[in-house]
């Protein structure tokens, strides 16, 4: 790879040292070609201090340092003194700055400003169909005005006289080169100026895309140079060229800092070298007085052209040891530009000779090499991430059919445990109704008397029932269900055995709408609510019972009052008052709520008192 490099690096150097070492034409058609100095507000040519020059024409070697207006006189004779029947073309290469043409005292055309802010005509051929009329039998004359500055290489491009069809190929060759192509190099330029500064500003980490788009732009302005026609937007020629090589320095300073990240070798030390070096020179070029500006122009072409093969060198350096594709690419790419910067730092400098510069035509390649070299390792960036998210899907989809596997088997767990509990449940609710029922009435079978009848039995039996229909009807509830729909089988069977039994029974339920217990806490509030309905049905004597529920302010209040004889808990007056209390008072517990109990004389009030959605201890 290094001999290819070096070979096509020679061959670029041969051909464009054979463009600028070019002999140079003295004008085709013409007998004779001179020049003279004027002034700045000469409309007229000298009459005197005419010099016989050759064209292309600078004229800074003959008259060093003058700034102003030049005459150009260019004469032929027609043939044989007949009056000329065919129109003639005429062709001028540049006008380097402004000028105006004239064919026998009549003006064929003239740029907008001959004086300061000059019009640019170095960029732009002319091309003139001489009619017939304008041209005499005899000796013709031409006169060229061109208004420039000696720094800038001011003088007068080839000129070419002859039939108009010949010269129009010519005249389509230069302004492909002067103009065409310099302007579709500036548009490809800020195209990927713009496209990748909106990627990095999409993916600020990929520092080489921001560098590579400030050095687009920056050398857009730069070669702004080659096709403007004017010195817009600033008021000089001088302001115009010290604008314009400042952005040739700085362009160039961030190529060079896009050749450090793009090579992976900027150091936080080189990156801050680079850019106060790049500082210091905008700084100098800005505040230069005019006198010094020449020089100092020159050194900054130097110094750009220096920078420049510096960063191709450290490019073409990270190719061989990087041996990646489209660091090659841009290595090869690099190898036009160089020869053109070369070759026009050589004309720039006068070392050679020629007129025609390249760099702004190379300058493509460059942009070309660059757009591939970043467009390919987005490319590969973007093949890993599709690799990778095929990798993560695929492992998404192992993960998900395990998780789906453990879910399966906890769903299976759940299950068991879920019946496990319960029959848990149902063992302990048997446990605590129907087992207590049992035991209490086991016990007070055991203990009657002799003369006893089997009412005891029989009432010991019923209770069982409905402590077992309790339990059942609860289990066809659930936590959704409203506690004024559990109360209603409870209330109807209780009423009906009140009832049956003389005492008259009265309910008032209140604000129990959307009230919810869970199915343990609703199944001990019920189991409350019977077994003090029971204690009244069998050990009161009363004739009236009244049934109070309400719901308010998270509280749930159950209020049952009888009129019969009333009762001393501590003494222990009904028989079955004591195991009946405990397990009222532990399911009070349950509930976290509290539960009193008044009796005397004029009948017994039980009171209970629960949160609505207070959390019940295990």
């Amino acid at each position: 790879m290094a001999r290819l490099l070096g070979a096509l690096l020679a061959g670029l150097l041969v051909v464009t040292a054979a463009h600028g070492t070019a002999p140079a034409r003295s004008g085709h058609g013409f007998d004779s070609i001179e020049a003279a100095r004027s002034d700045w507000n000469a409309t007229a040519p000298p009459t005197g201090g005419w010099t016989p020059v050759s064209l292309p024409d600078v004229w800074a070697p003959r008259w060093p340092g003058f700034d102003g207006v030049v005459w150009y006189r260019l004469r032929w004779s027609g043939d044989g003194g007949a009056v000329p029947q065919r129109p003639l073309g005429l062709l001028v290469e540049y006008i380097n700055m402004a000028g105006a043409a004239h064919l026998n005292g009549s003006l064929i055309g003239r740029d907008a400003s001959l004086v300061e802010p000059l019009s640019r005509s170095w960029n732009l051929p002319r091309f003139w169909v001489l009619d017939a009329p304008l041209l005499r039998p005899g000796a013709n004359e031409l006169l060229i005005r061109v208004s420039g500055l000696s720094t800038y290489q001011a003088g007068l491009g080839t000129v070419s006289l002859g039939p108009p069809e010949a010269l129009r190929p010519a005249y389509r060759e230069s302004l492909l080169m002067r103009r065409t192509l310099p302007l579709l190099g500036i548009g490809l330029t800020l195209v990927m100026g713009v496209l990748y500064g909106m990627l990095w500003l999409l993916r600020r980490s990929e520092l080489s895309y921001g560098w590579f788009s400030l050095f687009s732009l920056l050398w857009v302005f730069y070669s702004y140079n080659y096709v403007a026609l004017g010195s817009w937007p600033f008021a000089t020629t001088e302001a115009f060229q010290r604008a314009n090589h400042m952005a040739l320095l700085a362009s160039i300073a961030c190529f060079f800092m896009f050749a450090l990240h793009f090579c992976e070798k900027a150091r936080a030390r080189t990156r801050r070298t680079v850019l106060l070096l790049a500082a210091a020179g905008l700084a100098a070029l800005l505040a230069m007085p005019t006198a010094l500006l020449e020089p100092a122009r020159d050194i900054t072409v130097l110094l750009a052209l220096f920078t420049y093969f510096a960063s191709c060198a450290i490019i073409v350096r990270h190719a061989f040891m990087s041996r990646r594709l489209e660091v090659a690419v841009l290595a090869a790419c690099l190898m036009l530009p160089v020869a053109a910067g070369l070759h026009d730092t050589l004309v720039f400098l006068e070392w050679l000779p020629g007129t025609r510069y390249y760099v702004t035509l190379s300058s493509s390649a460059t942009l070309l090499g660059i757009s591939f070299a970043l467009t390919w390792r987005m490319v590969k960036g973007m093949r890993l991430v599709e690799h990778f998210n095929a990798e993560l899907h695929q492992r998404v989809d192992e993960a998900t059919q395990r998780l789906a596997d453990g879910l399966k088997r906890q769903h299976a767990a759940e299950l068991v445990q879920t019946r496990l509990t319960e029959r848990l449940s149902l063992v302990r609710d048997l446990h605590d109704g129907l087992g207590m029922t049992l035991s209490s009435h086991i016990h007070s079978l055991g203990n009657r008397a002799e003369g006893d009848s089997d009412d005891v039995a029989l009432w010991a039996l019923r209770e069982v029932n409905d402590d077992l229909r309790l339990i059942i009807e609860s289990s066809a509830f659930d936590d959704t269900d409203e506690l004024a729909d559990r109360l209603v089988p409870l209330r109807h069977r209780s009423t009906r055995l009140l009832e049956s039994a003389g005492i008259e029974c009265r309910w008032q339920l209140q604000r129990l709408q959307g009230c919810r217990l869970g199915g343990k806490r609703g199944l001990d509030f019920l189991r409350v609510l019977q077994e003090a309905l029971a204690n009244v049905l069998k050990h009161s004597g009363a004739t009236r019972v009244e049934v109070r529920i309400d719901a308010a302010d998270g509280q749930l209040r159950l209020s049952i009052h009888d009129n019969g004889r009333g009762f001393t808990a501590d003494a222990g007056s009904r028989p079955t008052s004591g195991m009946g209390l405990q397990s009222m008072r532990a399911r009070a517990a349950r509930l976290a709520g509290t539960l009193e109990i008044r009796s005397g004389s004029s009948g017994t009030l039980l009171e209970l008192q629960c949160p609505i959605e207070a959390s019940v201890p295990a």
